[in-house]
């Protein structure tokens, strides 16, 4: 490369991401491009609603040279003067499940006067260190799960996207004796929006600190778990639900037992029961023979059917006697229980659509009379992962945590801008629009070529910024190294967000490559290391049920899924199973649940596959140097 185009390249990419304003044809639109003057009549208040979801459906444009606390505030600013204008119900209550609930979480202040109270704003404690932390989080999480979910149901209309054999067989044959046509859809749109939620929300060992200040399923509100691409079981969980929410279907946890209960199980409500999802394991509960979708009337009257969650590994932590005590845990958040969303829900409509308000005890009357059901509750766990900001920010080893995530996805850089772009679908550059597939291609294009310049190159990069160090080439030299380790994080985030994409897209070995090459090999300790194996053992998976497949397919696709070395791993206990099922034991019966032992903590390193491939979509680059 001639270092002339280096220079080039390297100015016009870090100046794009780093400074926070990625090049297109069209001006940026700014937040002042949207405001208008308009009277406050409760008809024509309408367009205040238009306008703030109008910042929302286009916060890629509006956050690509600032954060997006001005959009934030215009949101509220438009939403709230709407609010205003409308006549509010005098006979409205709040949801009397609410009362139920412990009373110090009755009295967490995002829960009261839930009849009159506007959208909330940031909590004052809060301004001075981040713009997170209002109402504004939970409407853009909710449309970011209407998004995704309506283009996987488009998918699916479209005939784009398919069932596994196995399980479009189980469907129709449920279809043929218990579920209606329309439910049989209903169950394979769970399914579909299931398999979302495990590929894109990955199960990463948090730090200890993180582990022990946050009880599971505390530590993230949905919209954070969707924006940083990372949650536990319980996190899975609530975004599962809110896909499924979008799409009119009653999902809720499902808790078995009384004393120490298992809780990483969601039932989805189609027909008359509830269909199961281990948000855990990352797979649907089996039915007995290890395929299907287990129902929670069914495992209820059949315990012995439990046993096809087990692997040789592994036992399955749901046990008859739990299944004796049946909880049902319905996930709504606190601003989804006010008169404001369910004012706003009725306005937005057609295409505008957005479920926004939930009446817990419509749930529960719908769901308590199923078969095997003991209760129906609300679950206090989304009112505690609506303050996890206060207590990220209690700690100095989580402020350092707290801020490094904020930085990434709320300041104007390539990682925020391309995980909301894939958020709301557009993976492919639209006209004058990236797609964020470029974004992230470029990211890795941009660490590159700025590892690859030469001292007078970096003399010029700063120049052009308004940075002279003159003569004290050390300080030159740890601004640099300090630059150099950020775009290498963006380019290791950009490569395994590139690996999930291909993954979404069923192009399975430019997959491979993404994860294993560009993922694995140069960043060997990558916190994404299980969710890459997990990765590289779908794609060999999915390429193993090929019309030209590979007679090795399969065992690659069980080596990747085993020989994860991190014995902490939250994948692990899924993906045995999945690799006991691909290749079931021959000659000797499965072991009962009692005979069956915790893994031994010693596995071996994952050995690199002989059929290494290329990505198809990496931009062209100059040869002769590493790719990686």
């Amino acid at each position: 490369m001639s270092s002339t185009y280096r220079l080039f390249m390297v100015m016009l990419l870090a100046a794009t991401f780093l400074a926070g304003c990625y090049e297109a044809k069209e001006p940026r639109r700014m937040v002042a491009d949207t405001q208008t003057d308009i009277s406050t009549d409760p008809g024509s208040a309408k367009q205040f609603v238009d306008q703030a979801f109008t910042f929302i459906k286009d916060l890629d444009r509006y956050t690509a040279q600032s954060s997006g606390a001005p959009v934030q505030d215009q949101v509220f600013q438009k939403l709230n003067r709407w609010l205003m204008a409308q006549p509010k119900d005098p006979q409205w209550q709040p949801d009397p499940m609410i009362a139920e609930l412990p009373e110090a979480v009755q009295a967490m202040p995002r829960l009261q006067d839930l009849a009159t109270r506007p959208f909330l704003p940031i909590p004052p404690a809060l301004v001075e260190i981040t713009y997170r932390g209002s109402e504004y989080d939970f409407i853009l999480g909710s449309f970011w799960a209407k998004t995704v979910s309506n283009a996987i149901k488009q998918s699916w209309n479209d005939g784009q996207l398919n069932l596994p054999p196995e399980m479009a067989s189980f469907i129709k044959k449920q279809e043929n004796q218990t579920l209606t046509e329309t439910e049989a859809e209903q169950l394979s749109i769970a399914y579909l929006l299931f398999d979302w939620t495990v590929r894109h929300i990955q199960p990463v060992r948090e730090e200890e600190i993180v582990r022990e200040t946050f009880k599971p399923g505390t530590s993230r509100d949905v919209w954070q778990v969707l924006q940083v691409m990372q949650g536990d079981a319980l996190e899975r969980a609530r975004v599962f639900i809110h896909l499924c929410r979008q799409q009119d279907l009653d999902a809720v946890v499902v808790q078995f037992g009384e004393q120490d209960p298992v809780t990483q199980v969601v039932g989805v409500h189609v027909g008359k029961d509830l269909y199961l999802f281990d948000t855990a394991y990352g797979l649907p509960v089996a039915t007995e023979d290890g395929t299907g979708i287990q129902t929670v009337t069914q495992l209820v009257e059949h315990p012995e059917a439990l046993q096809a969650m087990a692997s040789e590994t592994y036992q399955y932590p749901v046990t008859a006697e739990k299944l004796k005590h049946v909880t049902l845990l319905v996930e709504a958040p606190s601003t989804s229980l006010t008169q404001a969303t369910d004012m706003l829900e009725q306005t937005l409509t057609g295409e505008d659509k957005l479920v926004l308000h939930v009446r817990p005890s419509f749930i529960k009357d719908r769901l308590k009379g199923i078969p095997g059901v003991t209760e129906v509750k609300l679950w206090p766990v989304p009112f505690e992962s609506e303050v996890s900001i206060p207590k990220w920010l209690s700690k100095p080893e989580l402020v350092v945590l707290f801020r490094r995530e904020r930085q990434l996805y709320d300041t104007p850089n390539g990682i925020g801008t391309a995980r909301t772009l894939e958020l709301m679908n557009r993976l492919e550059d639209e006209s004058q629009r990236p797609g964020a597939r470029k974004v992230l291609l470029d990211m890795r294009l941009m660490s590159r070529n700025l590892r690859n310049t030469t001292s007078n190159d970096r003399d010029a990069i700063l120049k052009a910024w308004g940075l002279d160090f003159g003569n004290d080439t050390q300080a030159r030299d740890a601004y640099f190294a300090n630059l150099l380790q950020n775009t290498d994080l963006f380019r290791e985030l950009a490569s395994f967000n590139l690996g999930v994409i291909a993954l979404e897209e069923k192009e399975y070995r430019s997959a491979l490559d993404f994860f294993e090459n560009r993922t694995l090999e140069p960043y060997p300790d990558t916190q994404y290391k299980s969710a890459a194996f997990y990765g590289i053992g779908r794609s060999y998976e999915a390429l193993s049920k090929t019309e030209d497949a590979d007679g090795a397919y399969v065992e690659k696709a069980i080596q990747f899924y085993t020989d994860d070395d991190d014995v902490l791993s939250p994948y692990r206990r899924g993906n045995a199973l999945r690799a006991q099922r691909l290749a079931p034991p021959k000659t000797e019966a499965p072991a009962t649940v009692s005979q069956q032992e915790p893994a031994s903590p010693q596995q071996e390193d994952a050995k690199p596959v002989d059929d290494k491939v290329e990505a198809t979509n990496e931009p062209t680059e100059p040869t002769g140097e590493s790719d990686n």
